[in-house]
């Protein structure tokens, strides 16, 4: 089962748009949350993620939007765009290929109705240990923009990094491809015009 993976895309809708034009033959979309961003929604990257069939969770810029109590957009969205936002889970577990899948924006044990989230990055050995703790074959998290893949006994924590704000010296976006069937988890460039290049490869 070949599965595509997109995280903090932040509105935009070009980088969007060139992953799930290089994701056509996945299976299935998931978006790691953060589509859009607590002060900005662009009503076509909802569009696109609904089109799509994105399968999606929030992020913290969703959750900002519909738990803040100073969040002005929650009023000013469309009814569709609101009731899509509103309908997407903080996590997901799911069942791919017989391979268990947790899904989270930042970390696993993050609270649902608090729209902060944890970083967990490759330097933190303790957040990884207790993100690989739950009954997973892969554990996907976002919220970082920086692609990682990290062998924990059994368990991949892989995060796609970025398909819209690039925070890294080298300023890439990214998306990712896992491939249930071979165990494999990749991250791909987004180049405008050209083929994605590929920057990380896991087994798992």
């Amino acid at each position: 089962m070949k599965v595509g993976v997109v995280s903090d895309v932040h509105n935009n809708v070009e980088a969007l748009t060139y992953a799930l034009a290089h994701l056509r033959d996945a299976d299935v979309v998931l978006s790691l949350g953060d589509l859009v961003s607590d002060y900005r929604v662009d009503p076509r990257v909802l569009r696109l993620a609904r089109d799509a069939g994105l399968v999606g969770i929030t992020g913290n810029h969703e959750k900002t939007i519909l738990l803040h109590p100073g969040s002005r957009l929650r009023h000013s969205l469309t009814g569709t765009d609101l009731e899509y936002v509103r309908a997407l889970p903080a996590t997901r577990e799911l069942e791919l290929d017989g391979r268990r899948v947790r899904l989270a924006h930042g970390a696993p044990w993050d609270d649902p109705a608090d729209y902060r989230c944890e970083y967990v990055t490759e330097r933190d050995r303790h957040a990884l240990e207790r993100a690989a703790s739950d009954d997973a074959d892969l554990v996907l998290l976002g919220h970082t923009h920086v692609p990682m893949a990290v062998h924990i006994r059994s368990t991949l924590v892989f995060n796609p990094g970025t398909c819209g704000e690039a925070r890294t010296r080298y300023g890439l976006l990214t998306f990712g491809q896992v491939d249930t069937h071979a165990g494999l988890a990749s991250v791909f460039v987004v180049q405008p015009g050209l083929e994605p290049r590929l920057v990380l490869r896991s087994d798992f």
